[in-house]
C-alpha cells in the first residue's frame, strides 16, 4: 500500500506479505521507495527498502526483509512484424532470518514468468 506519496511519481510503500499464499510461519514486511518513470515510450517502475522513521517500526510478530534495488522496464518492439511490449525484471530480495527453504526459493523462481504472463492477459 502507499504509504506517503513524495511527488507525483515517487511514492514510499509498506508492503506486508501473505502467508496464505507461501509456507512462510511468520509474514515479512517491506519498507520501499517506488520510482515510476515514462522516457518516450519505455515506462520504468523501480524499487528499494528504505529506513524512512516515519514508516511503521518493525514489530516481534513479522520479519523485516530488504528489497535491494530492483525494477520492471516495459519497452514496445516488434517482432516478425508485430507489435509486442518486451519486459524486464530485476527482483532482489532478501526476506530475512530465519531463511527460506530452497524449495521454497525454487518455486518463487520458477512462477516468476507466470507473472509477466498475467501482466500481459491483463494489458490485452
Amino acid at each position: 500500500r502507499v504509504y506517503k506519496k513524495v511527488c507525483s511519481d515517487v511514492q514510499l510503500v509498506y508492503v506486508v506479505s501473505n502467508t496464505s499464499s507461501c509456507y512462510l510461519k511468520q509474514p515479512r514486511d517491506f519498507c520501499c521507495i517506488s520510482v515510476e518513470a515514462k522516457e518516450e515510450k519505455w515506462f520504468i517502475a523501480a524499487f528499494q527498502s528504505v529506513y524512512d522513521e516515519s514508516m511503521p517500526h518493525p514489530s516481534k510478530d513479522i520479519v523485516r526483509g530488504e528489497l535491494l534495488p530492483s525494477a520492471w522496464i516495459l519497452q514496445p518492439d516488434t517482432v516478425n512484424g508485430k507489435g509486442i511490449t518486451r519486459v524486464v525484471v530485476l527482483v532482489q530480495v532478501d526476506f530475512g532470518a530465519p531463511a527460506l527453504p530452497s524449495r521454497l526459493l525454487g518455486s518463487v523462481a520458477k512462477h516468476q514468468p507466470l507473472v509477466i504472463a498475467s501482466l500481459a492477459s491483463f494489458l490485452s
